[in-house]
């Protein structure tokens, strides 16, 4: 697990228990072009838990390496559908913010090395 998370608990709305889960989830969530994970690329940038209807549900706001990628689609399920194996949680919203500007510090000592950056 990535020990240095930046994924924010918005409202600190996930107990400690869901928090680890989904990030270990998001770990499991490989972007199909870099081959890393979105928690190792720090694209992940918050989680917001809400209940309805006695299920917990969850939104998940990331960003993109670059705005236009052709896969955002695609990664936007890949991550919806990791948290939903991989955790309590019943319904799961994933968010594209087009104004979040991605910055490269925010990746893993792993993606980092992965990509041949350290």
């Amino acid at each position: 697990m990535n020990e240095n998370t930046l994924v924010e608990n918005t409202q600190q709305s996930l107990t400690n228990r869901e928090f680890e889960a989904v990030i270990s989830a998001l770990e499991q969530a490989i972007d199909p072009e870099m081959g890393i994970s979105v928690e190792d690329l720090g694209l992940i940038y918050s989680l917001q838990a809400t209940t309805k209807d006695d299920d917990r549900q969850l939104r998940i706001i990331m960003a993109l390496t670059m705005l236009g990628c052709p896969l955002s689609a695609e990664l936007q399920t890949i991550v919806e559908q990791a948290v939903l194996a991989n955790s309590s949680f019943k319904k799961v919203f994933v968010q594209i913010d087009p104004r979040i500007d991605w910055d490269p510090k925010r990746m893993s000592r792993v993606a980092k090395m992965t990509l041949g950056i350290l």
